[in-house]
């Protein structure tokens, strides 16, 4: 019995379901393609600036109205550079928090590019999606 047959089986409300491990036995193991992970941390990574450039621009257009949260907000933006720093390591942290940062005051039509020293390439990084390919190509 192949795998499709195997889950078919478990969608089956009138036949009895059955683990993978019943078909195929008790040492299987089944693991993540490495594919699949970049996809995952890339959507995860490309999610989370979204949000946090969502974030800042609600704090700007609060201060347009004449409401200041910045006081508020400083607080959890801490604590979320903490969580960035810490998962990204410091190298990477300096660079998404130059993104974001720059993103903001980023006019339109005007390239966001990243220029790490003399000697390395531009890279254009105006999306989430460009900068986590850069921080892949640039292993940092």
């Amino acid at each position: 019995m192949n795998l499709k047959n195997c889950l078919e089986l478990k969608k089956s409300k009138n036949k009895i379901s059955k683990t993978l491990t019943d078909y195929m036995g008790s040492g299987m193991k089944i693991e993540e393609s490495l594919a699949s992970k970049r996809k995952k941390d890339e959507k995860f990574f490309c999610g989370l600036l979204e949000r946090l450039v969502e974030l800042d621009q609600r704090t700007l257009q609060m201060l347009e109205y004449g409401v200041d949260l910045t006081i508020y907000d400083d607080f959890y933006n801490q604590v979320l550079e903490s969580f960035i720093y810490k998962h990204y390591g410091e190298v990477k942290a300096q660079i998404i928090i130059w993104w974001l940062l720059s993103s903001q005051e980023k006019e339109k039509g005007i390239d966001l590019t990243l220029k790490l020293n003399e000697e390395s390439n531009e890279f254009i990084v105006n999306t989430p999606k460009q900068l986590y390919r850069v921080l892949l190509k640039l292993k940092l």
